[in-house]
């Protein structure tokens, strides 16, 4: 029995069955005015269903836009009004409802008070709307209170309006306007029929055409309103501008006449204008961030412009231009003879590529004789080992005198003594052997005369298909023609080969080396060296033996 009595009060609460699905739609009203939940919705004074929700919604909130596709705060109305979504629930009484079903809020009592929704079903031939459709806000209306019919004619509307039927009264008495409109009603029915083509025309091809062009037209109005000066100037320059036309009524006749003709040729362009407007639309929005920085851009700019405009004046670029016009026919001579001269390049450039660079990279590397190998590497390439030849006359460029430059040779000795037997003139028109020291064995010489032979010159040939030069060198007998070098390893072992004077210069040349590589030229030991050299390399005209002389 409680579990009866609860559901039986439970249903009375809510006179609906739980568990139900019942049919609700919504709507988008511009204002609630005095809506609340349970408000009676009426078809032809029947009730049908009631509001079951009222949500109160701004132009900012991106929920309006996604169920209704139009923004009240901004093409439908001004920035920051008000909306409501109403929720209406539907009894079967009140289906079908059509998509173009239309709703107004309507006082229930003529001094105003308690409001219901009236609506309008729609024509038979629209879809039915489903279940939780939302119409939009331009399908909806709200009842016109008393207060604003109160509010609407002030004192300055009043006076306007006063002033508009003054002016419109004298415009048909006084300014013959009243003979105008008489002959106007007579000449209206043939332009009936081209006002209905217009008429027709401005429905559109679309879909939501002429709803688009009356919001157009509501916000030209606004911005109309918004400005009364601006407005009179608008009124009072269309006087002039109509004035201007009728002093023109011939012309303006015959333009009117071949007006059919320009509009029946300039449909294709029309065609062709709007079929261009989704691109320029998506290119006006790809092209908007660098709109928004052209400002930055010009003022960046604008120094390098100034700069340029100054660069390109007469006591600059032009005056350098006419400077420089005598010299434009020797560039071009030059230009022409040019073409020789980077064809003689390009065979350079491969002459090093091909021949001088491989050659400079390559090492001097000896060839196997059966008279021995060069006990020595390498030390380097061609072009690393090229430098070290210079560094002996590094400083002759610094010793000099009045006559020219000169060198220095600084003498030196050895361990091993060498005789180059007829090297020297001798007594009597004859020769004579020659001594000396080296500090090391000599062994022979590198390169030979037969590997020092020169590639062949080929003049007619390109140098980039030449042969590169060889420089591999074997190792050669010494170079001496006068007769063969005898190196002494010990001083002892071939002093009975040498005369007297040579024997005593021999012992003074060993001295001498000794001397020098134990002072090495520095202090009294390096200076009394020198003064022996200097009497051995002295001619002793007497002829004591105390020096060289002629042996």
């Amino acid at each position: 029995m409680v579990v009866l009595i609860a559901i039986g009060s439970v249903l009375a609460w809510t006179k609906e069955l739980p568990f139900g699905n019942p049919y609700e739609v919504k709507a988008v009203f511009p204002t609630a005015q005095n809506v609340r939940i349970g408000t009676p919705v009426r078809i032809a004074g029947i009730e049908v269903g009631e509001v079951t929700g009222v949500d109160h919604l701004t132009s900012d909130d991106p929920d309006l836009v996604a169920q209704t596709g139009d923004d009240p705060g901004g093409d439908d109305g001004p920035a920051g009004t008000d909306a409501v979504v109403l929720t209406m629930e539907i009894d079967d009484s009140g289906r079908p409802l059509r998509s173009d079903t239309t709703m107004k809020l309507r006082p229930r009592l003529f001094l105003e008070g308690n409001l219901f929704v009236d609506l309008q079903p729609g024509s038979p031939n629209a879809v039915e709307a489903e279940d939780g459709f939302t119409f939009p806000i331009t399908q909806t209306a709200a009842s016109v209170e008393l207060d604003q019919v109160l509010t609407t004619l002030q004192s300055d509307v009043r006076r306007n309006l006063e002033v508009l039927l003054d002016e419109f009264g004298n415009a048909l008495i006084e300014h013959g306007g009243a003979e105008g409109f008489r002959e106007l009603y007579r000449t209206s029915p043939p332009a009936f029929q081209f006002t209905s083509q217009v008429n027709e025309a401005l429905l559109g091809t679309e879909p939501g055409d002429l709803r688009g062009t009356i919001r157009g037209v509501s916000r030209v109005v606004r911005a109309l309103a918004a400005n009364e000066t601006a407005l009179q100037d608008l009124v009072t320059n269309f006087r002039v501008f109509s004035g201007s036309f009728a002093r023109q009524d011939e012309a303006l006749g015959q333009a009117i006449e071949e007006l059919p003709g320009v509009l029946e040729a300039a449909s294709p362009a029309y065609a062709n204008l709007n079929a261009s407007f989704p691109p320029l639309r998506a290119f006006a929005r790809e092209a908007l961030p660098g709109v928004e920085s052209t400002p930055a851009t010009i003022d960046a700019a604008t120094p390098f412009i100034e700069q340029v405009r100054e660069l390109v004046s007469e006591q600059e670029l032009r005056g350098l231009v006419g400077d420089l016009r005598p010299t434009v026919r020797p560039l071009a001579n030059l230009a022409r003879e040019t073409m020789s001269f980077l064809d003689q390049s390009r065979a350079l450039s491969s002459c090093f590529n091909e021949v001088v660079i491989p050659w400079a990279n390559d090492t001097v590397e000896p060839v196997t004789d059966p008279g021995g190998d060069y006990p020595h590497d390498p030390p380097g390439r061609v072009f690393e080992t090229t430098g070290y030849g210079l560094t002996g006359i590094s400083g002759e460029n610094r010793s000099g005198d009045a006559n020219a430059q000169y060198l220095r040779v600084l003498g030196s000795g050895g361990n091993n003594t060498i005789r180059i037997p007829n090297a020297l003139p001798g007594p009597g028109g004859g020769l004579q052997d020659a001594v000396g020291l080296l500090p090391f064995e000599l062994l022979g010489a590198m390169p030979r005369f037969s590997d020092s032979a020169k590639t062949e010159f080929r003049p007619d040939v390109p140098c980039e298909t030449q042969e590169a030069p060889d420089l591999g060198a074997g190792l050669g007998s010494i170079p001496f023609e006068q007769g063969e070098v005898t190196p002494l390893a010990d001083a002892d072992l071939s002093l009975d080969a040498l005369t007297p004077d040579q024997r005593r210069l021999h012992h003074r040349l060993v001295d001498i080396g000794e001397t020098l590589q134990d002072g090495g030229g520095e202090g009294n030991a390096g200076a009394r060296a020198e003064r022996q050299l200097e009497r051995l390399l002295t001619p002793d005209p007497a002829g004591d033996g105390d020096s060289g002389g002629d042996g």
